[in-house]
C-alpha cells in the first residue's frame, strides 16, 4: 500500500508504486507510466527514513518500464536489473536506504549488483559518524534533502551520477560520485547502456520492504569483510510501517 497526500508519498511496508500520468482501474498500461528523462538533469527531493532500521529498505529507483511491452510475471510491465518479475531492464537506484545505510547504484539489465556509491556493505563514501541517528552531517532521525545529478560530458553522454545529501542546520553534508566508465559487467560497458536508458527515459518507482533473518538486508547495511558497515544484525521487525518522500523537483545539471 502506498499513500499520496498533499505531495507527500508514504509507502507502507511491502508497498510498491510507479509514477504515472494516469491509471486505469483493474489494468496496467505501460504507456501511462511517467517516462522521466534525467540525463543532463538533477532531481531533488526530501526523504524521511527515520523508522527504517537495519534490515529495511526505503527505495526510490528508475527502470525502463515505459519501454517494456511485456507484462511480465507481475502483469504490470515491471522490469528491473534483477529480473524480479521475469522482466529484465536497466535500473538506476537513486536510493536504497535506511537510517543506517545508503546505496545509489547504476545497473545494466541482468546485473543485480551494479556499480555505485554511498555507505554500507563495502561502500565507504562516508561514515556512521556522518550519516545515521544523531550523526554530525545527516541525522537520519529527521528528514533530509537529496540531490542526485546526471551531468553530461563533452560527448553528450553520462559523465557521472553525483549524489549529495544535506540537512538544514547541519555543518556538513555527504556526497558520492559514481563514475560510469568504470562499470563493466559480462563483457558489456555500463557507461553506454545506462546513458542510453537515461536518455530514452525511465519510470520512477518507490517501494518499502524488509528481509527476514538475522542478516536481513546485509548486502546493503551489513558490516562486510572489513567490518566497516553499520549493521551487525537486522532489526527489521522493529521498522515502522511507512517512510516518506516529498518536495520533488527537477532542474538542469551543470555539464562537466
Amino acid at each position: 500500500r502506498v499513500e499520496v497526500n498533499a505531495g507527500r508519498i508514504h509507502p507502507h511496508m511491502k508497498g510498491r508504486s510507479y509514477f504515472s500520468h494516469s491509471c486505469t482501474a483493474g489494468s496496467f498500461d505501460n504507456t501511462q507510466y511517467v517516462n522521466l528523462k534525467l540525463l543532463g538533469k538533477t532531481i531533488r527531493y526530501t526523504t524521511d527514513v527515520s523508522g527504517a532500521l537495519c534490515g529495511c529498505n526505503a527505495a526510490l529507483y528508475l527502470t525502463s518500464m515505459r519501454q517494456h511491452a511485456d507484462p511480465s510475471m507481475c502483469y504490470d510491465h515491471y522490469c528491473d536489473a534483477s529480473n524480479v518479475c521475469s522482466g529484465s531492464c536497466a535500473e538506476v537506484d537513486l536510493q536504497e536506504a535506511n537510517s543506517r545505510a545508503w546505496f545509489s547504484t547504476l545497473h545494466m539489465a541482468g546485473d543485480s549488483q551494479g556499480h555505485g556509491g554511498g555507505y554500507g556493505f563495502m561502500r565507504h563514501d562516508w561514515t556512521s559518524e556522518q550519516y545515521g541517528p544523531g550523526a554530525r552531517c545527516i541525522d537520519t532521525a529527521h528528514p533530509f534533502q537529496v540531490a542526485i545529478s546526471f551531468p553530461l560530458n563533452a560527448n553528450g553522454s553520462l559523465a557521472a551520477m553525483q549524489v549529495r545529501l544535506s540537512q538544514p542546520g547541519k555543518p556538513c553534508g555527504v556526497s558520492a560520485r559514481v563514475r560510469p566508465e568504470q562499470y563493466l559487467f559480462g563483457g558489456r560497458f555500463g557507461h553506454a547502456e545506462v546513458s542510453k536508458a537515461l536518455s530514452e527515459g525511465m519510470t520512477p518507482i518507490i517501494s518499502y520492504w524488509k528481509q527476514p533473518g538475522p542478516q536481513g538486508m546485509g548486502w546493503m547495511d551489513g558490516q562486510g569483510g572489513d567490518l566497516q558497515g553499520p549493521c551487525k544484525v537486522s532489526a527489521a521487525e522493529q521498522c515502522t510501517d511507512a517512510v516518506q518522500f516529498s518536495d520533488f523537483s527537477i532542474e538542469d545539471a551543470a555539464a562537466v
